[in-house]
């Protein structure tokens, strides 16, 4: 949904790889991690000054990258049927939660089947003054680091209420919200009540990690940095295992318990997710696909072909067929 727009769009995507594009102005690399597509539902209102983004994600998900270099971003939880993990602030959260990101921050996390958010991003210079105004005694470390928080129960139904509103807006087929003069008190509202959730949740910002916790996501991270430098090479669980000092159970417990699938199925995730990435950016034919494949460590091309189309619901020469 980047470039020129319209000021309201919605859309029906089945391709995980559009949800790179959720949040306005983020870079975020996306792996689906059910083992079948399903659809998500992404939308955006652009105002003057700030942008709200809406995503319901049918797939369970890991994100990561980073948020807009420019803005502050507002990541508020509406749905999350499971617990999620917002790795980068060591946090497990539900709906109610809160992700504060100033710009340029890592994002790194886990979405169960189901999640929805709403995202507001703010320029710096807009997000600043308006905390100036409302919220000056905002932690100077989550300014400057961020953090993922509870939002306080009035808060949380004054936001909802007010996402409500836009949603329906968003649908009416009179179209309310393309008209320039809604969007500018919308655009104040929205500021008030994100900001107000911000300043509920402070209270609930959980101190820096320690102990088990600090230990199970240092070597979750060492795990996931690993498999990403050898994507294109032959990987066995024993060499996980070697690499992060631990038995085969531990690793495959690390992984089931932080992101709900084993190691093997994840690098398989990952690399299948390369060859899609790689097939949209194609301009060959003839023989891409087998290439593709074998550059991304699957030889057997039945199995690579069922596996993928398994993911993502399609054959992989549907998706250069369709993409060209």
């Amino acid at each position: 949904m980047e470039g020129v727009s319209p000021p309201v769009v919605s859309q029906r995507i089945l391709d995980p790889e559009a949800l790179a594009t959720a949040v306005r102005s983020a870079n975020l690399d996306i792996c689906q991690l059910s083992r079948r597509p399903l659809p998500s539902m992404i939308g955006r209102v652009m105002c003057q000054r700030v942008c709200l983004d809406f995503a319901s994600l049918g797939p369970a998900m890991a994100l990561s990258g980073s948020m807009p270099q420019d803005c502050y971003t507002l990541v508020f939880v509406t749905e999350c049927p499971e617990k999620g993990r917002a790795f980068n602030f060591a946090t497990e959260h539900t709906d109610g939660y809160m992700g504060f990101f100033p710009p340029g921050e890592v994002l790194d996390a886990y979405t169960p089947e189901g999640y929805a958010n709403a995202t507001l991003t703010v320029p710096a210079v807009i997000f600043l003054a308006a905390v100036e105004h409302l919220y000056p005694e905002i932690p100077e470390g989550v300014l400057r680091r961020g953090a993922c928080m509870r939002i306080g129960t009035a808060e949380q139904t004054r936001l909802r209420g007010l996402l409500s509103t836009v949603r329906a807006g968003m649908e009416d087929r009179a179209k309310p919200l393309a008209a320039c003069e809604v969007r500018k008190p919308l655009e104040d509202a929205l500021l008030d009540v994100f900001l107000t959730a911000l300043r509920s949740g402070c209270g609930s910002v959980a101190p820096e990690p320690g102990g088990r916790v600090e230990g199970r996501l240092r070597r979750l991270r060492q795990a996931r940095d690993y498999l990403a430098d050898h994507l294109h090479q032959p990987i066995h669980l024993e060499d996980l295992c070697s690499v992060l000092g631990m038995s085969r159970r531990g690793v495959e417990v690390l992984f089931q318990d932080s992101l709900r699938v084993g190691p093997s199925a994840f690098l398989r995730h990952q690399r299948l997710h390369g060859v899609r990435r790689a097939l949209l950016a194609t301009t060959g034919s003839h023989g891409v696909v087998k290439e593709t494949a074998l550059q991304w460590g699957f030889w057997h091309m039945g199995h690579f072909s069922r596996e993928y189309r398994a993911l993502f619901g399609e054959k992989p020469s549907m998706t250069l067929a369709r993409f060209r």
